[in-house]
């Protein structure tokens, strides 16, 4: 997990500031968010491992009070369970609950991708295009830039109707696959070039065709085959 959110000077309020302490301190929290949800997503942090926040505090030079903060965040989020005691663990990952948040994408994902169709534009369709092409794996790619491109291509998918409530929506629903993603995304750059942007070749054509019934089932398909795919490492 990579040490220090921020320098003591991103941590203190500047004694000329006129502007509320909280906004700055929010700040550190989403530094803090940033940090701690990276080390879940890329297996440093390991599901069901204890998160001490003495511990957090030491490393990234930061109070209780933004730790403690971030952690609650992180737990609506689903990555992080909190317990009476105030302790905290890393949620940990099973296949029931993959199977719950790829039902909730199905749902969402499908209809919002519904409605895009009706608005997409020549734009829209280009957009599409680009972020499917640069779904190609890199010689220089890790697991990080790749999932970084796969939530593009998706945002891209769906960008021309999603309203602000789709948009928190789906990154909560984002954020908890991503954790099950890593897991196979090793594998995935070790695969050939083209591969994982050719299994996405189905939304692409959806999108083209503006059918409902093809973006549905591109959604359905594609979550399945995850399922599919993440399950065995699930009982390793």
């Amino acid at each position: 997990m990579r040490a220090v959110v921020g320098s003591p000077s991103v941590l203190s309020t500047p004694h000329e500031s006129t502007g509320p302490r909280p906004v700055t301190q929010r700040s550190v929290v989403d530094l803090v968010i940033d940090e701690v949800r990276r080390a879940i997503l890329d297996g440093s942090l390991r599901p069901g491992a204890p998160v001490s926040i003495a511990e957090l505090s030491a490393r990234l030079q930061v109070s209780h009070i933004p730790i403690r903060e971030a952690l609650r965040r992180l737990e609506s989020e689903g990555l992080i369970e909190l317990r009476r005691s105030r302790s905290a663990v890393v949620a940990p990952l099973s296949r029931e609950d993959l199977a719950n948040v790829f039902h909730l994408r199905e749902l969402l994902e499908g209809d919002v991708m519904v409605r895009a169709l009706r608005l997409y534009d020549d734009a829209d369709l280009a957009a599409i295009e680009q972020a499917w092409t640069r779904l190609e794996v890199q010689p220089d790619d890790d697991a990080e830039a790749l999932s970084a491109r796969h939530t593009a291509f998706h945002s891209a998918l769906l960008r021309p109707a999603a309203t602000e409530w789709d948009w928190r929506l789906l990154d909560v629903t984002w954020q908890a696959g991503e954790r099950y993603m890593f897991l196979i995304l090793a594998e995935t750059l070790a695969d050939t070039a083209t591969h994982f942007r050719d299994v996405h070749r189905d939304f692409v054509d959806a999108a083209h065709s503006r059918s409902p019934r093809l973006a549905r089932k591109a959604v359905r398909e594609h979550l399945a085959a995850g399922i599919d795919l993440i399950g065995p490492a699930l009982e390793d």
